[in-house]
């Protein structure tokens, strides 16, 4: 039972999975195919209208003789339709050493014509019957070639399949492998692969009418799709969620949405509309958690009517589905909407338009448990408007938001029925003004709508103006670029990301301080969806356990994060990679406790966390971990290799850490044998890492400032060599000019490991500085939200990662000071670290105690500190320094609940 929404929920479910009925593949008629191809050696041929190998018509390109053939086999017997010359196709030389370049090819069918097409460039147009069938790939002798993002769509343009094949769970094909590169579907000599099994890639409506005979005291709909829904009922949305339902580890756990809808009901006639896309489907990022099947919905609606009885409507039979408006739907590439189709009131009692509805089928249940989704929904929030319109050619205009957001825009625009505006999005634009997308990598991120056309008399011309945004898709941008047969009378961008609430603020007398703030906070946000992703631009944005763990302090600092984190332990419960990886399962539970007091879920994550620290115990019996990602994305040359840093001082750090957590929990739990047993197994890779990494002196490692900073986070280094190891990474700071040279998890730790050693001055240059590399360089190039690595580009670089952004919770916790001195802030200590070289910080948090503050300011040779403790606590204040020495000593001062000055001279 879902005890938000009373009894009339049962653990039950009284619906059944529905999807619409599927066209055999081996039916497809007059459609166009595109698909590129890395033609190795030899030729590669594009079945298509593949019935049966005695019929169906064939599409060669050969590297040898840089053509392209057309050819249909009926009976068995090859009939040539036409041969053209491509000489861009393959130079000779790549021929022979097997290294071709890659083409698109493109078959189109208009009418009674075929057309033949190369990178764009019609080859020939031939007379053709309409064809129907599937498609394939083959390879002769001697022949090899990849085949990449194949693409199929009917005369109207409507995707009937496509298919990145790029990973191997996915193929839908007869023959072949996953190309060595990642991508493509790589066919060795005398190979013919048969796609049997594609997946629509279509956007399904399904509705539903049905009467009640008394009014509604009381009506919640349960709902999980397979594939992003919307739901409504009676034509309106429940809430404003969007990108529903949340993604997770799909094998399982199915978190269902619900909503109460009572206000949504009547007595007599209703309808409950659903609307499918294809969300986290089979070209979602093979990193990713994903549907590996078709589209299929479930939704149950219970009502207490007024006079007493009670209904349940489900899923079933009696459901009726038909085509969208949507012609295009996908994560990456955007969406494709043709107004002309909107069937008008399909989701209202009494409908009667023509579309062709029709029944739907019963669909098998997916794997995994159908459990209630506790999280807070993913939703668009205060639109931006543009800051500034460029024009860097003739018809095409580019808006410039201001700032890196996840989401899209909403347009308005009038013009004639079947005109078309194109929307394409990217973080960056060239000197010209135009969209520069090379951090979408992959992804086409455009959005395409097709005008509706007048649907009212002239005079009536301001209400002629069609509104579109995007259901089923997001993109990661913050410049548009519009193309099309017309512009938009209006246009904003509408940020999402869940429903988390502000918890914490920070400000100070820097403005580079605080765009850095603004930054953290803009990248954390734009990044959590369902899931927190690494990247919200391009052909990824996938769940990432090392970028998540390395901001999840930054994030509960800012954000109410609690239930968010909850569900996401959830989904990482069995993940067992490395500790930069998948220590998250051990170090986040334990964040929780100590932020929430949330000892119920630390009991709950305790046997994953100490299963996990067994796991690395069996692995690495030597208690060093060699393998990882290690310091990830540190300042580098570029390359693969280069993003690795640290890696086996890094885990086996970490692995320390994680022995110390479970060790502690077990304490917390009253575990004893288990707390005795960890703490010795932490000990153990205390000594093995000092054995393995100290050089002497308090040097570790390279002696970088990675190597240096997580033995003094951790509290592996021994207390005589403490000073020397903080010295040394004075000195490693100081080799670098001035800057850092950390990547993620050397970065985090930075200002809290100079601060506590004395060093917070020159933890202030670092941040402040403007050159390579640094936060204060990014906002020079004009950055508004964190890079994936210290440059702006590379070989793998977004401008919009929060994985940098974990040093953001020590603005709270050193500039500020405030931090828990026992689980939930029931105690607080606040301790701010006071640079020479700042006027004022202030900071703020929602604790579930109530709001602490911690304010602090310095004018004509005072300083005042001003602290704010919550009801039902007590706090330890440590009075800066007179004079503003942080070696000097500090006055400890006792406070209760309450508002409390201090002012030090």
């Amino acid at each position: 039972m879902d005890d938000r929404n009373g009894s009339i929920i049962t653990n039950a479910w009284q619906a059944s999975w529905i999807t619409r009925p599927v066209e055999d593949h081996y039916a497809w008629a007059g459609y166009s195919v595109s698909v590129s191809i890395q033609l190795e050696r030899g030729r590669a041929v594009l079945l298509f209208g593949y019935q049966s190998e005695e019929c169906h018509y064939t599409c060669a390109l050969d590297a040898g003789a840089g053509t392209v053939s057309l050819f249909s086999v009926e009976d068995g017997r090859a009939q040539a339709l036409g041969t053209a010359e491509a000489p861009g196709l393959i130079r000779r030389e790549q021929a022979e050493s097997g290294n071709g370049s890659e083409v698109l090819l493109e078959l189109l069918q208009s009418d009674e014509t075929m057309i033949a097409r190369i990178n764009g460039q019609q080859m020939m147009a031939v007379p053709a019957a309409p064809f129907t069938g599937t498609v394939g790939f083959r390879t002769e002798a001697g022949s090899s070639a990849v085949f990449r993002e194949l693409r199929v769509s009917d005369a109207m343009g409507r995707a009937l399949y496509v298919n990145r094949l790029y990973d191997p769970d996915t193929i839908h094909f007869t023959a072949g492998e996953v190309d060595r590169s990642g991508s493509g579907l790589r066919l060795v000599e005398n190979e013919t692969s048969l796609c049997t099994s594609p997946i629509p890639v279509d956007s399904p409506l399904f509705r539903r009418e049905f009467r009640f005979s008394a009014g509604i005291r009381k009506a919640v709909i349960r709902v999980y799709a397979l594939g992003w829904y919307e739901l409504t009922v009676n034509g309106h949305k429940p809430d404003r969620r969007v990108l529903a339902p949340a993604n997770t580890p799909y094998g399982r756990r199915l978190l269902y949405d619900t909503y109460d809808v009572t206000g949504l009901l009547r007595s007599g006639g209703n309808a409950i509309g659903l609307w499918l896309g294809n969300g986290y489907n089979h070209n979602y990022s093979r990193w990713g958690w994903k549907w590996k099947r078709d589209k299929a919905v479930i939704l149950e609606l219970a009502a207490e009517l007024e006079d007493g009885s009670s209904v349940i409507v489900g899923t079933d039979e009696s459901w009726a589905c038909t085509d969208s408006p949507i012609l295009m739907n996908d994560i990456y590439d955007g969406e494709t909407f043709d107004g002309r189709l909107i069937p008008v009131g399909w989701n209202l009692a009494g409908y009667t338009g023509d579309e062709p509805w029709r029944p739907v089928r019963l669909a098998e249940p997916p794997e995994g448990e159908l459990l209630p989704n506790l999280q807070p929904p993913v939703m668009p929030f205060e639109p931006l408007a543009p800051v500034r319109v460029l024009r860097p050619r003739e018809g095409t205009l580019v808006y410039d938001f201001g700032q890196n957001i996840a989401g899209w825009v909403r347009i308005s625009v009038q013009g004639q029925s079947g005109q078309r505006i194109t929307m394409k999005y990217s973080e960056l634009i060239d000197d010209q003004g135009n969209i520069d997308p090379w951090t979408n990598r992959n992804a086409r991120a455009t959005d395409v709508y097709i005008l509706r056309g007048a649907q009212v008399p002239a005079e009536s011309a301001e209400h002629q103006a069609e509104m579109y945004e995007p259901r089923f898709t997001y993109h990661g941008f913050r410049y548009v670029e519009i193309t099309g047969d017309k512009e938009p009378e209006s246009i904003i961008a509408i940020p999402i990301h869940a429903n988390v609430a502000a918890a914490g603020t920070f400000t100070c007398s820097d403005p580079l301080l605080n765009r850095i703030q603004s930054n953290i906070r803009w990248s954390y946000l734009n990044n959590l969806v369902s899931i927190p992703t690494d990247c919200c631009q391009r052909d990824e944005r996938t769940p990432c356990l090392m970028d998540s763990a390395v901001v999840e302090e930054a994030g509960i600092h800012n954000f109410d994060m609690q239930a968010y984190y909850r569900k996401w332990l959830g989904d990482i419960a069995d993940s067992e990679s490395n500790p930069d990886w998948s220590g998250d399962k051990v170090s986040l539970p334990w964040h929780l406790y100590w932020y929430y007091g949330d000892i119920g879920l630390l009991e709950d994550s305790y046997p994953a966390m100490k299963s996990y620290v067994e796991h690395l115990a069996a692995k690495w019996p030597a208690g060093l971990v060699k393998e990882g990602f290690g310091d990830w994305c540190p300042p580098n040359e570029d390359g693969w290799d280069a993003y690795f840093h640290e890696v086996e001082l890094v885990n086996t750090a970490l692995y320390y850490r994680l022995a110390v957590i479970v060790s502690e929990t077990a304490g917390v739990l009253g575990l004893e044998e288990d707390r005795s047993r960890y703490e010795a197994l932490g000990q153990s890779v205390a000594e093995a890492f000092h054995s393995r990494f100290h050089q002497g002196e308090g040097v570790y490692g390279s002696g970088s400032q990675t190597a240096q900073l997580l033995p003094l986070a951790y509290g592996l280094v021994p207390a005589d060599l403490v000073h020397a190891a903080a010295r040394r990474l004075a000195e490693a700071i100081a080799e670098q000019g001035g800057r850092l040279a950390t990547g993620i998890y050397g970065t985090r730790y930075l200002m809290d490991v100079l601060a506590d050693h004395g060093d917070i001055d020159l933890a202030l240059q670092i941040l402040r500085s403007t050159e390579y590399p640094g936060f204060g360089y990014q906002i020079g190039q004009g950055a508004t939200t964190l890079w994936e690595q210290w440059s702006p580009k590379g070989a793998m670089h977004s401008h919009d990662h929060a994985m940098f952004g974990g040093i953001g919770a020590s603005f709270y916790t050193r500039l500020a000071g405030i931090r828990p001195l026992a689980p939930g802030y029931e105690r607080i200590l606040i301790h701010p670290y006071i640079p020479q070289d700042l006027d004022s910080a202030a900071a703020e948090f929602l604790s579930v105690r109530g709001l602490i503050r911690s304010e602090w300011s310095r004018t004509a040779g005072e300083l005042v500190l001003t602290v704010v403790v919550p009801p039902d606590t007590s706090a330890v204040i440590m009075l800066p320094p007179s004079g503003g020495q942080e070696t000097a000593a500090r006055v400890s001062h006792e406070a209760g609940p309450g508002r409390h000055q201090f002012t030090v001279y």
